[in-house]
């Protein structure tokens, strides 16, 4: 039987935002993951307000399980902020371009599926800067 042990998670989490528990992964955790095929799981935990780097999956889908804390969302296709609160799941689609921000001590359990390095980064513009300044910014279109 393989396993991860949370105690190693923990440790982890203390010193980095996130952890990968499973997946074809090429940068090694501190701790030993399962390594799979076809599916990564992970967890980021934000200490602090965290604002992430606009990005787009090009394959996968990704799904979000809020742990803890409070998590906004900008879908820019749809030109939509979503709010997500603790034990509220979300689901980002492949090509669906976003940004998030995070309150502080927010935990979000993440699967993405079919599994693999598919981000890429999306331009920063203004009022991306802007909305993320404060929790309570708007994005201006």
């Amino acid at each position: 039987m393989k396993h991860v042990e949370g105690t190693k998670v923990r440790e982890s989490l203390a010193h980095q935002i996130r952890v990968y528990l499973c997946g074809k992964l090429g940068d090694p955790e501190p701790f030993n993951p399962i390594q799979t095929e076809g599916l990564e799981i992970g967890i980021s935990h934000y200490q602090e307000f965290t604002v992430e780097k606009p990005h787009l999956h090009t394959w996968n889908h990704e799904y979000n399980f809020v742990k803890s804390g409070s998590v906004k969302v900008y879908v820019f296709d749809e030109h939509q902020e979503y709010e997500f609160q603790q034990d509220d799941m979300y689901m980002i689609e492949p090509n669906m371009p976003y940004i998030t921000k995070a309150q502080p001590g927010t935990e979000v359990i993440f699967v993405k599926s079919p599994g693999g390095n598919d981000k890429e980064l999306v331009p920063v513009t203004d009022s991306m800067k802007k909305w993320g300044e404060t929790w309570e910014s708007k994005m201006e279109e």
